[in-house]
């Protein structure tokens, strides 16, 4: 398929957005104590797929994230994941993402009978003093219940978030996480680092930032133990064992179309991108009265599309083809940067050093012009 042929869109991702209570790092479109909207809202996400013309084709991935899905319930999500199903080619990934306090055997056992064969389980740490830094709700022995519940089922792959750089995380506190992780052994990790985003409670609270080269130290200490312990380090947060790749992240990294339904989804069809807006009522209601959901609408130039390939295909650890990717906005820059010992360029690639993916965002900041 051509990229942007509604027909070739493989990729979906769903969000669902009731929290129990909002993080103090986050500033995604979340609802807060609005459980009592959930039927409708399934019911206006169920519809809103049912007139996504651009998922005509088999999806090759699903993604539930949010929020925090699993605070749907078990019956409302195999409801959900009993419509998409069957439009999903054989194999397909289907991710959910939970929150550990959310999870038992019974939810465990009631995703994997309804097709899910992925977990996403947002841990973000096991130290008490971190968690309470990031207002998380669940403590450290519901984070192991939550690993031990998907691990005791065994049809579900599993996904670890962690962070790093959280106030007052020293060399000492990751390395306790990182123990705990490779005992756990998932199939894949991702370790973010904490952003102070604007709108968090966390940022309007005045909490200070780990200083940069204490953040890098800690990011270099996870990147060794994963590495270590025979974790891929493919993607600049993630990790994974042999086949454990998250397929619908690297749809995005690879600059894939996909469709996002949901309050506040974002989709990117060929030159087109769209974003749901924010307002669960708003919402529900356009989609009750088969009206698409109120949304922004862009267009992207060919040199913004040019230059997101670049930006996302240089956050892997595999060679990008310049013929795919176009040209860069400085190529005396590329001769700089391996000069340098930042990138490799051979038969018509470019590759990040491991020095380079430390540095990506320098990198790249050197190559493109961002005006």
């Amino acid at each position: 398929m051509t990229p942007g042929d509604p027909a070739g869109v493989a990729h979906l991702y769903v969000h669902l957005p009731f929290c129990a209570a909002r993080c103090g790092y986050c500033a995604f479109v979340v609802e807060v104590g609005r459980e009592d909207a959930r039927d409708a809202y399934l019911g206006a996400v169920r519809a809103e797929i049912r007139r996504a013309d651009y998922l005509r084709g088999p999806l090759e991935s699903v993604y539930l994230g949010g929020g925090t899905p699993t605070l749907m319930g078990a019956g409302r999500l195999r409801a959900l994941l009993d419509d998409i199903r069957p439009r999903c080619a054989p194999g397909a990934e289907v991710t959910v993402e939970a929150n550990p306090e959310t999870v038992d055997a019974a939810l465990v056992a009631a995703l994997a009978d309804a097709g899910a064969t992925r977990v996403s389980l947002g841990a973000q740490s096991t130290r008490d003093h971190l968690l309470a830094a990031l207002d998380r709700r669940c403590g450290p022995d519901q984070v192991r219940r939550a690993v031990d519940a998907v691990r005791e089922d065994g049809r579900l792959r599993l996904s670890l978030d962690l962070m790093l750089g959280v106030p007052g995380q020293d060399g000492g506190d990751l390395a306790a996480d990182l123990e705990w992780v490779l005992a756990a052994r998932p199939e894949h990790v991702s370790w973010y680092e904490l952003e102070f985003k604007e709108g968090s409670a966390i940022a309007r609270g005045g909490a200070v930032a780990p200083d940069e080269d204490h953040a890098a130290d800690l990011y270099e200490q996870a990147i060794a133990g994963l590495e270590g312990a025979g974790y891929r380090w493919y993607e600049l947060a993630n990790f994974a064992l042999p086949g454990g790749e998250c397929r619908h992240s690297l749809a995005y990294w690879h600059a894939r179309d996909y469709v996002g339904v949901g309050v506040g989804a974002v989709s990117t069809v060929g030159a087109r991108r769209w974003r749901n807006a924010p307002g669960l009522d708003r919402y529900i209601a356009a989609l009750e009265a088969g009206e698409d959901p109120p949304r922004t609408v862009e267009q992207r130039d060919a040199d913004v599309r040019r230059r997101e390939r670049w930006m996302l295909g240089t956050r892997l650890d595999e060679p990008l083809d310049m013929a795919w990717a176009g040209p860069v906005d400085h190529p005396d820059a590329l001769e700089r940067l391996a000069g340098r010992g930042l990138l490799q360029r051979h038969a018509g690639t470019v590759r990040l050093t491991r020095r380079g993916r430390l540095l990506q965002n320098a990198v790249v900041q050197e190559i493109l012009d961002f005006a």
